[in-house]
């Protein structure tokens, strides 16, 4: 038998890329190249970083730093350059008066490089968002600055808002579960789980809609309601509050969530409150149970 050999490769050594999700190939993707993408000029044969975009008065240039320490110029072709600041400054100030004659009159518009910057005070959450998305939505716009203030309504506490937030969530019934609400100085976080089929597609738009929110942060994750256990008996636990003469005018749901029984809605009293969890309790029997019920007088 043949004494076994041993054969010794050349060790495959690691390379360090500099930009392992790929470089843009200059100049034909000029057009494309972000600030801080690796590039590679074909002509030039080298390397280099997107470092700026810069004007001559005429035309708009994107400037590359190359390996070798030069800066090079590469004019953007005819469609990525920006309109003029007049030009561009008047056709988005026409275009928001069109869509919004009320809100554009405490509104200013200035415009550089493409970018549009707003300024003055707007009514609601929900218009300065979406004057946003207007503006962000329209051809040869870079970015939208937004230093829009919204006027403070006078009277609404976070309390209020909080309290709107809740009452909205609790009137899509089951479809919405598990949520939890913060209000602080008028800004709103919500998150929440609502069943897969039954999403409610307008529910941010309508969180942003109610007065005094000055913020919104919305998180919503859709599950497939087949997915979920226990479903029969927190249906069997919703029809028995429903029916019980004890929680007259209370809108209490019930969910199985995390390996226990969610008690979330409202109640018009602390005792409401406490003889849901006991009944609650008795359907669960080993189960725990966490009562979330909101007591509203």
């Amino acid at each position: 038998m043949a004494a076994p050999t041993s054969i010794e490769l050349e060790r495959v050594h690691e390379i360090d890329e500099k930009s392992p999700e790929g470089y843009r190939l200059l100049p034909a993707q000029s057009a494309q190249t972000l600030l801080g993408d690796h590039v590679f000029h074909a002509i030039r044969n080298q390397f280099g970083v997107a470092v700026g975009l810069v004007t001559d008065g005429s035309k708009d240039k994107l400037a590359v730093l190359l390996e070798d320490a030069s800066v090079l110029f590469i004019t953007l072709p005819e469609n990525a350059q920006n309109i003029p600041n007049d030009r561009l400054s008047e056709i988005v100030q026409n275009r928001l008066r069109q869509l919004f004659p009320d809100d554009m009159r405490r509104v200013s518009v200035t415009v550089g490089q493409g970018i549009v910057y707003l300024d003055g005070l707007v009514r609601s959450f929900q218009v300065k968002r979406t004057l946003q998305a207007c503006i962000n939505s329209m051809p040869r716009i870079r970015g939208c600055v937004d230093f829009t203030k919204i006027i403070p309504e006078p009277g609404i506490t976070d309390a209020h808002i909080e309290n709107r937030v809740y009452t909205l969530l609790e009137s899509f019934g089951r479809n919405v579960f598990n949520y939890s609400v913060d209000v602080s100085q008028g800004k709103v976080r919500v998150s929440l789980f609502c069943f897969e089929s039954t999403r409610p597609k307008d529910l941010e738009n309508r969180i942003a809609e109610i007065p005094g929110v000055q913020d919104l942060a919305f998180s919503m994750v859709a599950v497939p309601e087949s997915n979920l256990q226990n479903s029969d008996i927190c249906e069997d636990m919703e029809r028995a509050y429903s029916l019980n003469p004890r929680f007259q005018g209370a809108k209490i749901k019930v969910s199985y969530v995390d390996d226990h029984y969610l008690l979330e809605g409202r109640v018009h009293s602390s005792i409401q409150k406490q003889f849901a969890f006991v009944n609650a309790m008795k359907k669960a029997f080993s189960t725990s149970v966490e009562n979330r019920l909101r007591v509203v007088e």
